[in-house]
């Protein structure tokens, strides 16, 4: 048999390689990424390949695979390595007693679920509404300042240029309007991106991943996911899925990164391992990243 570029296939004798795509193909051989394993290479005579039924179900992970990771320039983690990873640090998951402490220097879960209850309370769209409405821009730039006080997931220097900036009365009104319409607005999600992209742009030092993804994390943590740069491109490379990740704020990264969260949260689950929400699948990121928990 001559196998072709697309065809989705397994190995007959390592069915824990996942299904694989093959994705070069020549008259001597072909190459195939396997959704846990990576690139495998065989000869086109006698490959112990089998295509799959129509009705198997396929990863997105190879609508997304990421060209250095197909290339063999970064190394590919399957995801149950990723797994291992986290669970040499919290044995039984997302349940695990020293996962969901209290205490921020060990848990991973409840000083972030924290912060997301805090900032529903204070600015829940029905309260940032009534705020608005009544011109209390100031006072919706001190809540914001609340919510993001109550974790670490900026860095020391990003906290200072935003807690600068909402104390800023130039910025405020722009601010919270622009965060207002990227989180509760209508009409299309990246119009609403773009504009609070221009309005961080305003406010030095605040055009960041961490800022602009900050309180959709917090706020609708069932569908939007926190960029941590780092440890997101790694997370990216590992499992082999392309973010086209750029430091300057755009749409392409931020559709991309929450798509790869999707991914993960589907397989996680899949995997016997659900999380609860976009702040599980943080914390999964965070944690398999190496120099995380060195």
């Amino acid at each position: 048999m001559n196998w072709r570029k697309d065809q989705y296939v397994t190995h007959d004798k390592k069915p824990q390689w996942g299904v694989g795509k093959i994705v070069d193909s020549n008259s001597q051989d072909f190459t195939v990424f396997f959704a846990d394993s990576g690139r495998r290479t065989f000869m086109q005579l006698d490959a112990p390949i089998s295509v799959v039924s129509a009705d198997t179900p396929v990863t997105a992970l190879f609508d997304h695979l990421a060209p250095s990771v197909l290339e063999g320039t970064e190394r590919f983690h399957p995801l149950s390595e990723c797994v291992e990873r986290f669970k040499k640090i919290f044995p039984e998951g997302f349940y695990d007693a020293a996962y969901l402490a209290s205490d921020v220097a060990v848990g991973e879960r409840q000083y972030k679920l924290a912060a997301s209850e805090l900032a529903k309370e204070l600015l829940a769209e029905a309260e940032w509404r009534r705020l608005s409405d009544a011109g209390q821009f100031e006072e919706i730039c001190l809540r914001l300042g609340r919510v993001e006080s109550k974790t670490n997931l900026l860095h020391t220097f990003e906290k200072i240029k935003w807690q600068s900036a909402l104390r800023d009365k130039r910025l405020q009104r722009p601010l919270a309007e622009a965060i207002f319409g990227d989180l509760y607005g209508v009409g299309d999600r990246r119009d609403r991106f773009e504009a609070l992209k221009k309005v961080l742009g305003e406010a030095e030092g605040c055009a960041k991943w961490t800022v602009a993804t900050y309180y959709g994390f917090l706020l609708l943590p069932h569908s939007r996911i926190f960029i941590k740069p780092e440890v997101t491109k790694f997370a990216a490379l590992a499992c082999g899925w392309d973010i086209q990740y750029n430091s300057d704020l755009n749409w392409i990264t931020l559709s991309n990164a929450e798509k790869l969260a999707g991914y993960l949260a589907e397989e996680l689950t899949r995997r016997g391992m659900p999380p609860r929400d976009m702040i599980d699948v943080q914390s999964f990121i965070w944690c398999i990243e190496p120099k995380s928990y060195a």
